[in-house]
């Protein structure tokens, strides 16, 4: 424990001291308010480290600040070490897809918080502070914005704040739009009358199509030939399927699926929080992708959000162009990386810096006539640049 005058800080390393402070957490996390912050909320950090940090390899560094008998703030953390070298990371990475601090509005710009979080971080042993996706503007990216490498990523959302109903956000859809989305959806529904609804964890359908929906992406990552490290986990099904979810709110997991009969065309499985919905993980029956499911499901889970006052639709980081095609606003991503040690700095400036980019060029651009070995070491390699 250490911190100043009126606050002190707290380092939860194990998953008892975690549930033993789940509800000052769940506290902590009302009192935020913030929308963007699900990846930092009790239900997804506790049942990842239940899950992921059973092997030793990963260890929670959960840093809390307390003033008092309140929790003030908390940085979900965890220590990752790879050839000798001890990495802070945002806990539950390659899962967890934004890094983020919850901490009290009034407590934003208090000096002694952000002591007591840095202290925490020096004090961890680890050779380099790594946070790979912070969202400008957000808490953390006003605690540990100065020194940060601006990465070429973004967040990509639709904001369905503007549509006032369903019929409102079809009308502003331009014509090519409109015409392509009402050709997949005819096409698919040859197949039979289509059947949508969104299951929540109580459902006792939600757990095995969770299991299939997690297939589906697996089989999409094979036939693609793309590799995963978050899929190649063992445990992610059980993981996902241990996730709350709350219909009357609606907050929490959430899953989307398409049907016609009995037979599951596409999937979604999601997260809403506080108007916010995070789109995680999307499948379809790759028999089908002719005729585009996947892209009919969305279509009617936009409308579904619309009709349930959600405000944001979110196809979270990394551009792609069908995310361009379905989304109107962006905010932008930043790297945070700070060495705290000789080998830290190494990591940082020489491998993460430098030599990283360099191979991540040389993997994209590997000829054709080398599909075969790309396929074989991929794996190995996506790993590698992970790092």
């Amino acid at each position: 424990m250490s911190g100043g005058h009126h606050v002190q800080s707290r380092v939860l390393c194990t998953l008892e001291q975690i549930e033993q402070t789940a509800q000052a957490w769940s506290e902590l996390e009302t009192a935020c308010g913030d929308p963007l912050s699900y990846f930092q909320s009790y239900d997804w950090c506790r049942n990842w480290v239940a899950r992921f940090c059973k092997d030793g390899g990963r260890t929670p560094y959960v840093v809390t600040v307390w003033q008092g008998e309140a929790l003030v703030a908390l940085w979900p953390r965890m220590i990752v070490e790879n050839l000798g070298l001890k990495r802070l990371e945002t806990l539950g990475v390659p899962h967890t897809q934004y890094c983020g601090l919850l901490i009290r509005p009034a407590m934003r710009n208090d000096p002694e918080v952000a002591q007591c979080l840095n202290a925490a971080m020096q004090s961890s042993g680890c050779d380099v502070l790594l946070s790979r996706a912070v969202l400008s503007g957000s808490a953390l990216d006003l605690v540990v914005g100065e020194g940060q490498e601006q990465a070429a990523n973004v967040a990509s959302m639709l904001d369905l704040s503007r549509f006032s109903s369903v019929q409102d956000y079809t009308d502003q859809l331009g014509k090519r739009q409109k015409r392509n989305r009402n050709r997949r959806r005819n096409h698919l529904a040859r197949l039979g009358e289509l059947h949508f609804e969104v299951l929540w964890p109580a459902d006792e359908q939600f757990a095995p199509l969770v299991e299939q929906c997690v297939a589906m992406k697996r089989r999409w990552l094979k036939e693609t030939g793309k590799f995963s490290t978050g899929f190649s986990m063992g445990g992610v099904e059980a993981f996902l399927q241990s996730l709350d979810g709350d219909a009357s709110k609606p907050d929490g997991a959430c899953l989307s699926v398409l049907r016609v009969g009995g037979r599951v065309l596409a999937m979604e499985l999601g997260f809403i929080q506080r108007g916010h919905y995070y789109a995680y993980l999307g499948g379809f029956d790759w028999n089908l992708r002719d005729l585009s499911p996947g892209k009919v499901q969305m279509e009617y889970t936009v409308a579904w959000l619309i009709e349930h006052h959600i405000q944001r639709y979110d196809l979270l980081i990394n551009p792609a162009e069908y995310k361009a095609s379905w989304t109107n606003t962006e905010i932008p991503i930043a790297q945070h990386v700070e060495a705290l040690s000789w080998r830290g700095r190494f990591y940082a400036t020489v491998w993460l810096r430098n030599f990283r980019p360099m191979l991540k060029r040389v993997h994209a651009r590997l000829p054709a006539t080398f599909e075969r070995i790309r396929a074989w070491l991929q794996p190995a390699a996506c790993l590698l640049l992970y790092v």
